[in-house]
């Protein structure tokens, strides 16, 4: 059953305001966001205002419950659900209404209990009826029971930790891009000044540019000295709408005027400008070539406002509504600001879109060749993009024109060799994501165009994303026949650009080389919706919802025992195709490197990534050096339950009670299987594993202290207590103010503690950002090595499911051989060097491997297939870095670098960032 919001015309500012804001502030409720995705990934197919996702979202009943369930009154039994099996395609207008009268019913009771203040008096009809005035009944009750929710739970809307140091870094570069904008503008009009006072004919031709760019500035220049005045003292209150002078709408339409006449008169200014060139002196012309490089960018100021102050507002707590004789608080204000940012945007795309649509028209027409009759440019609608791309079935470039209704592929027609030249000498470089306000290459182009391919876009059923800056569609004729063609992208932003507006249109999208759907159903295509770039705040668990209390962790990995990967894998092993060994670790060293055959070696390093071998670590025949000091009774626990669960193992927070002072500790305790014969076997080899460990001494590994025998059946594991976590956690926190040089040289310690285990042949097994702790001086510890090898030897093939967690970061070269029962996968230092790399890539990125991919079992795919993570950008992963995180993911181990050839390019790199930013400070 559907039920539609009627709204008569154009939607009312205030009801896109106040769903705007609603909107924001509910996505940051996390037991509330679900819903608003799932509604997103069934309801719609493409991106929908905030107004009408609220609608949809709201019209299901259920989903209001939430926030009085948080708000201490729960529904009743027969009406409890949850967000994970509801029916969103299913359910009928009598269930939504059962629904939502219950919400009415509660509402009502907490009102009269004087939990609620009162307020709209809402009914049925003011929902389900549809009507835009009803609606805005539905916001404001939503945003009185979110201001009651806020004022008794503090708590409620989610933040990163150590938010405010990131929001002050993201507001600092507002005003110092505001900065640059100013400067931009400067040059503008000393260029257009300096033109205009050379000729009478310049000065009318760039009278309007003048007027407009000048008034520009002026408005720029005040919104900079008001910036940096609040980021410099901080005495200003967080007003955005007067920073940007929206509290009155003069300023807001004078604003919109100056940008939109920027965009209307820029194609004729370019064009004019350009061709004056070869006339103008030397002086005149390079002011004429500033015009040409800086006005196209101009513009673009609004969508970078519109980026900055949404990367702002994630970092900021809505507040409880002031008196109305406080001004505004700064949540609401920014929303505001960002709701009139964009509507200026829209304003200005448009037009821009609807201008180039009737100059393309003309050019088009004029350039026509060989043209289907059926085609008639006045029916397509809007242009969207011009473009070149090369076909792959011909490998011939051609020019592409995407219409709203229609997308054209023109090759060129004949043309003589002068024609061809003086082309060649005017090719126009494209600088992407071109602008609506701005011809393309194709538009640039003389070349009479041959329409050889129309392909509607209504009729788009597929697109097909390649890593390799390609992509194919799939679309059906009037008749029903299916066709492909495939495009092949020059550069990776023209390749993003392209992708982005066609998935508007096609059903569905495939990335990579994933095999299609077996089923269009709603459900499976909400289920790819929902999954793309899922990342969680501190204050949520694994699957999205919010933590009951905080859970710092220190030495184990998060890694759940029942993930997806695990039913992949025992579905695999069932089916005789073994993606993943059981005893995928079989042992905690590596026995072609036994540490009584092999010395230590000497190590390359150089200061501040310097350390010392413990002289015990090499008289392992000493049984006295041996000895694993046990603080049974000495450790009690703080708390009734683990501060963290891992795959094999929970972790305690606890308290180390020595002779000279009290010491917080982390202990790991194993779990097992009750009756299992092989306890006291396991109990023996694990303490021979821990007398090494104990005699391990690096400041970039994890401490041993000591064991205890009252926390488990077998000896629970006393190490230090690190309060900043993993290194995930670390730069999940952190990253924004992290530098490259930060990063690496967090990476250098990695390697650090790495080569000291390499060098007496200890393999980790088990590298990952999860397994990579931070102490309290900053440095990076590893943790958590060789344990899990030695469980999955134990459990004897019923631990593989322990290991989803890490198959991000895992040896690819196991998932794409297949092994009998007795030549079994063996980790050595070759495989650590592959999660090294899959580490660099995550502390250098930020995100960790395979972050596009939702869930562990399509990671396993994606391995089996041979995939490795994509590439970041230039800007996080430079060349140099990207070549040897590729040398560590070489398909064969041999071919790999040791540790201390990654040890040595790591420190290299970080002395030239060094050099780098010693010279640029």
């Amino acid at each position: 059953m559907t039920v539609q919001l009627r709204i008569l015309g154009v939607p009312s500012a205030q009801l896109r305001l106040e769903s705007k804001k609603v909107y924001f502030k509910l996505r940051r409720i996390l037991e509330f966001k679900h819903w608003l995705e799932y509604t997103q990934a069934y309801c719609h197919r493409k991106e929908e205002p905030p107004y009408k996702l609220l609608f949809d979202c709201f019209a299901l009943g259920a989903s209001l419950g939430v926030l009085l369930d948080l708000l201490g009154s729960p529904a009743p039994r027969h009406l409890n659900v949850d967000v994970e099996t509801f029916d969103f395609i299913g359910v009928s207008l009598a269930e939504r209404e059962k629904f939502f009268s219950s919400f009415l019913y509660r509402l009502q009771l907490l009102e009269v209990q004087g939990r609620l203040p009162f307020g709209e008096v809402l009914r049925p009809e003011d929902l389900f009826g549809g009507s835009t005035a009803g609606f805005l009944k539905v916001l404001k009750t939503v945003s009185r029971i979110m201001d009651a929710l806020h004022a008794s739970y503090p708590g409620l809307f989610s933040v990163p930790d150590g938010y405010q140091t990131m929001r002050r870094e993201r507001v600092h570069e507002l005003m110092e891009t505001e900065r640059v904008h100013v400067s931009f503008l400067k040059m503008v009009v000393n260029s257009t000044a300096a033109l205009s006072s050379g000729s009478k004919s310049y000065e009318r031709a760039l009278e309007g540019l003048v007027m407009n760019i000048t008034r520009l500035r002026q408005y720029h220049d005040r919104v900079f000295q008001k910036l940096e005045s609040f980021t410099t003292t901080g005495q200003l209150l967080e007003q955005w709408e007067q920073f940007f002078g929206f509290n009155d709408q003069a300023t807001r339409y004078n604003i919109a005027t100056f940008y939109r006449s920027l965009c209307v008169n820029y194609i004729t200014l370019h064009d004019y400008l350009y061709e004056q060139m070869d006339q103008l002196e030397p002086v005149l012309a390079g002011h004429a070539q500033i015009l040409l490089d800086v006005l196209c960018h101009i513009p673009s100021r609004i969508s970078d406002y519109l980026l900055k102050l949404q990367n702002i507002l994630a970092l900021s707590i809505p507040t409880p509504p002031a008196p109305l004789h406080c001004p505004l608080n700064a949540f609401d204000s920014l929303c505001t600001t960002i709701f009139y940012f964009e509507e200026i945007f829209n304003t200005v795309d448009e037009i821009s879109r609807q201008l180039r649509t009737v100059h393309a028209a003309h050019i088009i027409r004029r350039r026509a060749f060989h043209w289907s009759n059926n085609v008639d440019l006045d029916d397509l609608g809007n242009l969207l993009l011009d473009d070149n791309l090369e076909i792959q079935e011909s490998g011939t470039v051609y020019d592409v024109f995407l219409f709203e209704a229609m997308l054209l592929c023109c090759s060129r027609g004949q043309k003589s060799r002068t024609t061809e030249s003086r082309n060649a000498a005017n090719e126009y470089a494209p600088v992407y994501p071109i602008r609506p306000w701005v011809f393309g290459p194709a538009l640039r182009k003389t070349f009479p165009l041959n329409l050889e391919y129309a392909i509607p876009t209504r009729n788009v059923k597929l697109l097909r994303i390649y890593r390799s800056n390609g992509f194919d569609l799939e679309w059906s004729d009037d008749r029903g026949r299916s066709h492909s063609l495939g495009f092949v992208s020059s550069y990776e932003a023209q390749h993003e650009q392209w992708c982005s507006i066609l998935q508007l249109f096609a059903l569905s999208t495939l990335h990579e080389e994933e095999s299609e759907p077996e089923s269009d159903s709603l459900e499976e295509q909400a289920e790819v919706v929902v999954s793309d770039n899922v990342i969680f705040s501190e204050e949520e668990c694994c699957d999205g919802r919010r933590r009951t209390r905080p859970r710092p962790w220190s030495l184990i990995a998060r890694k759940g025992p029942r993930s997806e990967a695990s039913s992949v894998m025992r579905q695999a092993v069932h089916e005789n195709e073994t993606l993943l060994s059981p005893t995928l670790l079989p042992t905690l060293f590596d026995k072609s490197l036994s540490m009584n055959e092999t010395e230590p070696l000497e190590l390359e390093t150089s200061a501040p990534f310097t350390f010392t071998h413990s002289p015990e670590i090499c008289s392992l025949d000493d049984p006295e050096l041996l000895a694993i000091p046990d603080l049974t009774g000495h450790v009690t626990k703080d708390g009734r339950f683990p501060e963290a669960h891992g795959g094999f193992a929970d972790v305690w927070k606890g308290t180390w009670h020595n002779a000279s002072c009290e010491v917080k500790v982390a202990v790991k305790v194993l779990r097992c299987r009750l009756g299992n014969p092989e306890i006291e076997k396991m109990k023996k080899k694990l303490e021979k594993e821990l007398r090494v460990w104990t005699k391990l001494d690096h400041p970039n590994v994890v401490a041993l202290y000591g064991t205890v025998s009252d926390f488990g059946p077998f000896q629970s594991m006393v190490c230090p207590w690190l309060e900043n976590g993993t290194v995930s956690q670390y730069m999940e926190r952190c990253g924004d103010i992290l530098s490259i040089t930060d990063r690496l040289q967090l990476l250098c310690e990695v390697a650090e503690g790495l080569n000291y285990l390499h060098s007496f042949g200890i393999v980790h097994g088990d590298l990952t950002g999860s397994n990579v702790l931070i102490d309290n001086k900053g440095r990076a510890c590893l943790g958590d090595f060789g344990l899990s090898s030695l469980m999955a030897d134990f459990h004897d093939g019923h631990f593989s499911s322990n290991f989803g967690g890490a198959v991000r970061w895992a040896d690819a070269s196991f998932y794409k051989l297949e092994y009998e029962e007795d030549q079994m996968p063996r980790l050595t230092t070759r495989s650590d060097i592959y999660s090294l790399g899959s580490v660099i890539l995550e502390i250098l990125s930020g995100r960790i491997p395979y972050h596009y991919v939702r869930s562990d079992a399509q990671v396993v795919i994606e391995l089996h297939k041979g995939n490795k993570p994509r590439r970041p950008a230039p800007s996080f992963v430079t060349d140099a870095q990207w070549a040897l995180i590729a040398r560590c993911w070489a398909e064969f181990p041999e071919e790999r670098p040791n540790v201390k050839q990654v040890l040595h390019d790591l420190q290299v790199l970080h002395r030239v960032s060094l050099e780098f930013r010693r010279h640029t400070a």
